[in-house]
């Protein structure tokens, strides 16, 4: 038993400590930054290799134009070229996939976008507007100089940060559109974004809310506090009794982690059994989740470990019984797959879409070369601007 706890501790330690593929900056982003550029980098860098399970999807993200708006300013640049190279060295360094950030990977893409439209100018045309024109507009990259694009994408970046900081009200105010008198509302959980579109529903409607406890960190117990307080009758049940309850209730709104590009969702684990429980029924499953969510990654059935996070077994089983513990393996996933087919609706910051809409609005955010931060290959940068 001693052996394999130091075994285990080992096992611990090396997950820990070499999990991150790049554990120094490369020499070039070195060199195109000053020192205490560097420091509040690494800071950065260590703050997504910290695993913080409460860590508020809101504050990474406007932590991340913070720092890399930084990058920007500091950063000895000319070209856009050469900025988006630094942006993706230093994002080679970072514990992107690892760290499971998706809202931070959505927002450097973000940022890349914006580089790439300003260097293109105002009379870039974009994807929705046909292929032809893309490709025609792509032949003839402008190469503007760092004078006439640094304000241009320092001002963007301040739209986007405004964009951000209105994401969560955008999608409150639109709560009495969705939720009407007398209903039966399921959730799972705890979400402070499904908790104020409640509340906010609450001002001019008075409906139940039913909230599965997601065990086995039983969050759902403290959704229901809060709605309580706010003036909502609200009923805690067990995650298993959702399918026995699920045909009085008149929709289910649940929040999630990661939007896909193809509609599904990354969300806590539950959610999917809860989803398919609304399925059978035919009851609607609605989504609210910023657009910073939006991911254009889909999962790959190749690395599906790249999806999910697996946690320690501590929250679910007592420890002191070791001989049983050494004669099982134990998974315990941190997160969902729920395909799009089981959702009805997303309402995001700007307005309400159906799954298969995502497409046009990923095409809207993201270039196509700025998909995958994790294995996107540096030294091709001249190639797609």
């Amino acid at each position: 038993h001693q052996h394999d706890h130091q075994h285990a501790e080992a096992v611990v330690s090396t997950q820990s400590t070499g999990s991150f593929k790049n554990h120094e900056m490369d020499p070039f982003l070195l060199k195109k930054i000053p020192k205490d550029t560097v420091s509040r980098l690494e800071e950065f860098a260590l703050y997504l290799r910290e695993s913080k399970k409460e860590r508020r999807s809101y504050v990474s993200v406007v932590k991340t134009v913070n720092v890399f708006r930084d990058l920007i300013c500091t950063a000895d640049w000319v070209t856009a070229r050469e900025l988006i190279k630094i942006i993706k060295c230093y994002c080679k360094y970072l514990p992107l996939s690892q760290s499971n950030e998706t809202d931070v990977s959505n927002v450097v893409r973000r940022i890349l976008k914006i580089i790439r439209e300003e260097n293109a100018g105002p009379e870039a045309t974009n994807l929705a507007d046909g292929i032809s024109a893309f490709f025609k507009s792509d032949m003839k990259p402008s190469n503007l100089g760092r004078s006439d694009l640094q304000d241009n994408i320092l001002n963007s970046i301040v739209e986007l940060l405004v964009e951000l900081d209105t994401s969560k009200s955008n999608i409150i105010n639109m709560a009495l559109e969705h939720i009407h008198s007398n209903e039966r509302i399921l959730t799972y959980g705890h979400s402070n974004t499904i908790r104020d579109f409640l509340l906010h529903g609450r001002r001019a409607r008075d409906f139940e809310v039913i909230v599965c406890e997601s065990g086995p960190s039983l969050q759902g117990h403290r959704m229901a506090a809060e709605l309580s307080a706010g003036g909502i009758k609200t009923t805690v049940i067990a995650d298993s009794a959702a399918f026995a309850i699920i045909h009085a209730v008149n929709k289910v709104i649940i929040g999630t982690h990661t939007i896909m590009a193809d509609g599904a969702l990354r969300a806590a684990n539950g959610v999917h059994q809860l989803a398919m429980a609304a399925k059978y029924f035919s009851v609607p499953v609605i989504v609210c989740a910023a657009l910073y969510k939006l991911s254009p990654t889909h999962l790959c059935s190749y690395d599906p470990d790249a999806f999910n996070k697996v946690i320690g077994p501590e929250n679910m089983l007592n420890f002191s019984n070791a001989k049983l513990h050494s004669k099982v393996l134990i998974s315990n996933p941190d997160f969902d797959y729920v395909p799009s087919d089981l959702i009805e609706l997303f309402i995001t910051n700007t307005g309400g879409h159906a799954p298969s809409y995502l497409y046009r609005i990923i095409s809207e955010l993201y270039h196509p070369d700025d998909y995958d931060l994790d294995n996107m290959c540096v030294e091709t940068v001249d190639d797609e601007l």
